[in-house]
């Protein structure tokens, strides 16, 4: 049914305060008494609806005022109307993770997704055994889009500054290094520019197909690898590395993570690859809805220990040769 905004207008809501007091008192001078009004105020507003209504709505008797078949027909939608109004508009929105039931959608890459719901599903699980969650893959570019349209309720990675409809909060940053494989680069582990320009190379690409970070940094200078292999999937170039001979340019973290499990080489990144920063996004509509408030409570807390692994990760250049576990 579509809205007759027009018509709605002339409803004022004081009135249906009015008719719900005058329901439950059916007495002028308490009614108004109960929402701190005049009883000429109340009775005024009383012949508004009236007007509107069509109906006499409440009739003298000996004991006060009666309700009319009508004003008895509109009792329990005009209480209803108040409540809602009350609940959803006025008093602050609760959220009891012990016995609430919530499913909450989180956007992010693989990768991420490895690092936060391990910890995350332990944590929640616990507090809150009747929220769920949905991971929605996403590439390394910000989804902005799946925010705004409401598919997602977390964004965790590349989370645009500017946008005035977004709230963010950084975790950590970024950088990149070099995944190869020994029998590939050599026994010293180090990749120099003309290595990582000849050598064919996995490269974890967005959904255009580019990789913009590492290659508008080589773009800036004339140069240009080649993409051997290009794959939206950063769990697959580890295995591309050790079984082919090809190089990757992975996160610090990620390649601290894998490369002991595939005995592959660590090296810094040969040009100059300024760091990203992974950060928590959320719509701007969501800011203070108790339920997000608590899941990104938990967000936090679940990914604090990752953190600080990451942050090492990152900060640690020398070239590493690592020999499979």
């Amino acid at each position: 049914m579509s809205i007759d905004h027009a018509h709605i207008l002339k409803f004022d809501l004081n009135l249906l305060v009015a008719f719900d007091a005058l329901m439950s008192e059916r007495n002028v001078t308490r009614a108004a008494q109960r929402i701190g009004t005049s009883q000429s105020a109340l009775s005024h507003n009383l012949g508004r609806l009236r007007a509107l209504l069509s109906d006499e709505l409440f009739v003298r008797s000996a004991r006060g005022i009666e309700p009319t078949p009508r004003a008895q027909e509109l009792a329990e939608t005009v209480s209803g109307i108040l409540c809602t109004i009350q609940s959803r508009l006025i008093e602050p929105e609760q959220f009891n993770p012990a016995t609430d039931e919530r499913t909450f959608t989180l956007g992010m890459t693989d990768y991420l997704e490895s690092l936060l719901m391990p910890p995350l599903l332990a944590s929640v699980h616990e507090q809150a055994p009747n929220v769920d969650f949905v991971i929605r893959s996403i590439d390394q570019d910000y989804p902005a889009d799946l925010l705004d349209s409401g598919e997602i309720d977390l964004a965790i990675g590349k989370v645009e500054t500017g946008n005035e409809l977004h709230k963010r909060r950084k975790l950590w940053s970024e950088r990149y290094v070099i995944l190869s494989n020994p029998e590939t680069t050599g026994d010293s582990g180090t990749v120099d520019l003309e290595t990582f320009l000849a050598t064919p190379q996995a490269v974890i690409v967005s959904k255009d197909g580019r990789c913009r970070l590492v290659d508008e940094v080589l773009a800036e200078r004339g140069l240009k690898r080649r993409a051997a292999v290009t794959t939206p999937h950063l769990f697959t170039l580890p295995i591309l590395v050790r079984d082919t001979h090809v190089i990757a340019a992975v996160p610090a973290s990620f390649a601290r993570a894998w490369a002991p499990v595939f005995g592959l080489a660590i090296s810094p990144g040969p040009v100059d690859i300024p760091p990203y920063d992974i950060s928590l996004g959320w719509h701007t509509s969501s800011d203070r809805n108790a339920g997000h408030v608590w899941l990104r409570q938990q967000v936090l807390a679940a990914l604090e220990p990752v953190r600080a692994k990451v942050l090492q990760a990152n900060a640690e250049s020398d070239p590493i040769m690592i020999a499979a576990e």
